[in-house]
């Protein structure tokens, strides 16, 4: 018996992986759970310094986190700046913010506690509401807005000269990394547009004229097969756990659910035996040669063959770089081996590419439209409120000037009582007038938050008894009220009603309506004004809801449709997920808003956009478009560092509960595996939160405190999930940050082109600048209001200026200061990207001089598991020690050693096992195994 089962431990030892796991012996397994087993792989895996022991994160510094990266130490950098450079600017906002304060809540204020919402009264929508011409000591507010409008182009002046000192530290942290770190890149480049039939002899012998060869690893079109095997790797993980579970049973002796067990075990194997005959018919159908990466024995060949390239035309080609005297060849600067996604490696199809691009567009935009169909519901609900008048400008005053609607004179509700009383004239009047209101019409008669058409000749003694008896009966048609041609009557009627229920009537009575009953009561005179206040609020609150909860499936979507498009190496595909995770949040927070609460008259009719109520950066505006974005930036100070965070909190909460019941120590080991740290989704969050905050900084001051603090908040979070919670992370390198610094200035030209707009309102005091008489007169004109206090029609008195009436707002001095900047920056923009444009025409024959790095030969250089490999580098001498798998070939990738279990031995350590010669044009065994 002992010879037998030394004999069949024997077998297993030196039988493979795979062959273990098809085979019909269980594992031997340990019921006791070996915890310390499962704390050193997680140490094997988590971040370590060179030493192998943790990184603390309060007492670490960027040259604790450089060794991780390029990609992961200027990310670091970039959260830090953010933070700084919006710390700053909430100072230099301090006196904008207090400007809005002050204007709003002094005692000579016409605005109250209904004129805006509490977010707005730090907006500029206090400017463009007031009528106040005086601020603090009694400054002229023409100057001030002027002062105000120089510091926020001053603002947007040092966050481009943030981005272009960015710039440059990224080029000088990127040289200097690459200087202290050896990677195979440093001696590498990846060859494109090489024929089907390439094979590594001829390719030596034609890259052999710039330098000495280390290696050279021909790539051919492994992701046909790779899939498969991915799968496969799937189904044995799930058969290894059952056969563990097996295992389990016949120790504990439980022999039914060990028969069970055993036939779910037969059915799994039939399952990897059907994958197993797909990657064979794969094998048998052979493989094409996709690209190759030559690696140089000096640094110096590498940069003779890059110059080489450069040097000719795109469309000329010298005769010599011509591989086998026909083929042209594109040189591009080798990624990092452990960047390369295997089971993307294929043969270019442009329409496959194009194909799955459009499926990933098509279904991010269809999640995009459940926000649009959140916002087009709360545009309807905003739909039916009240006109937003100062209820401060509706009686009698001492204010300058002086209020030009007095309800009590027309309808004396409070005097007669109206909420307690279901007689009162006034209430049965009053009501007559707001069931027949045009809503839309009710601006005509508003400017900023004031009246402005003065109806004194209708205000007497017993006017609202008069008028009672002189109006029809609910059961006959309405002829118009004392104003037959014209809705200001009807307006004035809705305004007087909403101020009265809000100012005259206490809270608890409030709620008390509210609750009690329908608006059709009798006894229920205010309800319908607080039914349609609890619906904005309700609707305000339900739109950041949904769009926080819209905003994580659009990330999560992005992540999968970035993979779904198959790019070959993983940092294409964490770009194009932050590309993809940036342009739907952005959407999603700030362009949908604006376009669905937005009205341009010359889209009339547009199905869904820009068909809302404001057609200009009104108080309303404010108070629905600015409150909603003001309020999701608050809630992504939240969301977006808990968000991250998240699954860490679960996974290690689950390691405390559930860690002392894993049925196995492989379970016990997977327990205790760190997270993946991903930086896509961190830079499309990061790249959301600036735009927004940079683009609406003009008209929301308030968004720059709460941008500093979100991305101080992202900078702590992710070094303590790094440190704490993460494995090592892959080695990003900088084209993740090289994005971030491409779109930044856009959202700079975005929000100068915003700030003419904003600042240019008629309603905004400014200095106007129009020597040559360019624009017409804009703003209330007294003469107009005058003659139109008669029963004219329904007259626009607010004296605004048409839609896009450009030159009214441009001579205005406000508007004048950003637009200059806006046309620099705009000039700026268009030249660099000319520039760029030109140089991907003509190829890289402008480019200077490839930068040879000071690092060894390749052949002098220690590879990791060489006893040497962690003795320190002697001062004065160079580092040869590599960085990262030490070649491009698949069987160096121990990520994708797990797909192979047939050259693993059953211990989980590689094997020798060979396999028969295979035709020319499949891979090698030696190198790339299929």
């Amino acid at each position: 018996a002992a010879a037998a089962a030394a004999a069949a431990a024997a077998a297993s030892a030196s039988a493979s992986e795979f062959d273990e796991l098809m085979s019909d012996r269980l594992p031997d397994i340990n019921t006791k759970l070996d915890f310390d087993e499962a704390k050193a792989e997680w140490k094997r895996a988590a971040v370590t310094d060179i030493n192998g022991q943790y990184i603390s994160v309060c007492g670490s510094g960027y040259e604790n986190l450089e060794p991780l990266g390029p990609g992961i130490g200027l990310w670091f950098r970039t959260l830090k700046s953010l933070a700084l450079y919006f710390f700053l600017m909430t100072l230099l906002m301090a006196f904008v913010i207090y400007n809005a304060v002050y204007l709003y809540y002094n005692e000579d204020s016409d605005m109250d506690e209904d004129t805006m919402e509490v977010l707005a009264r730090v907006t500029t929508g206090v400017v463009a509401t007031t009528s106040q011409d005086k601020t603090v000591q009694g400054w002229d507010m023409r100057l001030v807005m002027l002062v105000i409008s120089c510091l926020d182009v001053f603002a947007i002046l040092c966050f481009l000269i943030m981005i272009a000192h960015l710039k440059r530290r990224q080029d000088a942290y990127v040289e200097e990394n690459d200087d202290a770190v050896v990677s195979l890149p440093d001696y590498s480049v990846v060859v494109w547009g090489i024929p089907k039939d390439a094979d590594e002899d001829s390719l030596i012998t034609h890259f052999s004229q710039f330098g000495e060869l280390a290696d050279c690893v021909v790539v051919r079109d492994l992701g046909k097969v790779m899939g498969p095997r991915i799968r496969r790797a799937g189904q044995l993980d799930v058969l290894k756990n059952m056969k563990i579970q097996a295992a389990a049973f016949e120790i504990k002796k439980q022999k039914r659910a060990l028969k069970v067990q055993l036939k779910r075990i037969d059915r799994q194997k039939k399952r990897v035996e059907k994958t197993n005959v797909k990657i064979e018919k794969k094998l048998d159908e052979g493989f094409d040669t996709v690209c190759a990466f030559m690696t140089f024995d000096e640094p110096e060949g590498r940069a003779a063959c890059v110059d080489a390239f450069n040097e000719q035309w795109s469309c000329c080609h010298k005769q010599e770089l011509l591989y086998r005297g026909k083929h042209k060849l594109r040189i591009k600067p080798a990624p990092e081996a452990s960047d390369i996604l295997w089971e993307n490696v294929l043969r270019k199809n442009a329409c496959a590419q194009l194909t799955r691009k459009f499926i990933s567009f098509l279904v991010i935009l269809v999640l995009c439209a459940a926000a649009v169909g959140v916002l087009v519901y709360a545009k309807d609900a905003a739909s039916n409120a009240a006109p937003a008048v100062s209820c401060a400008t509706v009686e009698p005053s001492d204010l300058d000037p002086a209020p030009a609607l007095h309800c009590s004179a027309i309808w004396d509700l409070a005097g007669e009582d109206a909420y307690n009383d279901p007689t009162s004239q006034a209430r049965l009047a009053i009501d007559k007038f707001v069931d027949n209101v045009a809503l839309d019409a009710c601006a005509n008669y508003i400017s900023g938050a004031e009246w402005i058409l003065p109806m004194d000749a209708y205000g007497a003694d017993g006017f609202a008894a008069a008028q009672n008896d002189a109006l029809p009966a609910e059961t006959e048609p309405w002829l118009g009220g004392f104003m037959s041609e014209s809705y200001a009557d009807e307006c004035a009627a809705l305004t007087c009603k909403k101020c009265y229920c809000v100012s005259s009537v206490d809270v608890t009575s409030m709620i008390m309506d509210y609750f009690a009953g329908s608006s059709a009561d009798s006894a229920n005179f205010c309800k319908e004004i607080y039914d349609q206040m609890v619906l904005e609020t309700s609707v305000l609150l339900g739109t950041i809801v949904m769009t926080t909860l819209t905003n994580m499936i659009l990330m999560s979507s992005a992540q999968v449709f970035s993979k779904f498009e198959r790019h070959k190496t993983i940092s294409a595909t964490e770009t194009n997920c932050a590309k993809y995770t940036f342009a739907a949040l952005l959407v999603n927070q700030a362009i949908v808003p604006v376009v669905i609460y937005s009205y341009i008259e010359a889209l009339d009719g547009f199905p869904v956009l820009f068909q809302g109520q404001y057609g200009d950066l009104e108080t309303a505006w404010y108070n629905k478009v600015m409150v909603t974005i003001i309020s999701t930036a608050i809630v992504n100070i939240v969301a977006f560092p808990l968000g991250a965070a998240l699954p860490n909190i679960a996974a290690a909460v689950s390691r405390f509960v559930f860690g002392c019941c894993a049925p196995s120590q492989k379970k016990l080991n997977e327990i205790y595996t760190p997270a993946e740290f991903s930086l896509a989704k961190r830079y499309g969050q990061m790249l959301c939160g600036l735009f927004y905050s940079i683009i609406f900084l003009c008209a929301a001051p308030p968004l720059a405190p709460a941008a500093a603090v979100l991305f101080f908040a992202m900078y702590i979070t992710d070094k303590w999930l790094l440190l704490k919670f993460s494995k090592r992370p892959p080695m990003y390198d900088h084209k993740l940050n090289a994005f971030f610094l491409k779109t930044a200035p856009y959202a700079a030209w975005t929000h100068l082109a915003l700030a003419c707009w904003a600042f240019g309102y008629y309603e905004i005091p400014s200095f106007i600048v129009d020597p040559g008489g360019l624009a017409g007169k804009v703003g209330v004109d007294a003469s107009v209001v005058t003659s139109a206090t008669g029963d004219g029609g329904d007259v626009d008195l607010s004296g605004k200026p048409a839609q896009f009436d450009f030159m009214a707002r441009l001579v205005r001095a406000n508007a004048l200061v950003p637009f200059v900047m806006f046309l620099i920056v705009t000039v700026a923009l268009f030249f660099a990207g000319l520039v760029e444009n030109i140089a991907s025409v003509f190829g890289n024959a402008c480019v200077g001089e490839e930068k040879v790095d000071e690092v060894p030969p390749f052949s002098d250089l220690i590879f990791a598991g060489d006893v040497r490999y962690d003795e320190p580098t002697k001062e004065g001498e160079l580092n040869n020690k590599l960085s990262g798998l030490r070649s491009y070939r698949l069987e160096d990738n121990p990520e994708y050693m797990k797909l192979f279990p047939e050259v693993l031995s059953a211990d989980g350590t590689g094997g020798t096992r060979e396999r028969p010669a295979t035709p020319a044009n499949k891979a090698p065994v030696a190198q790339n195994m299929v």
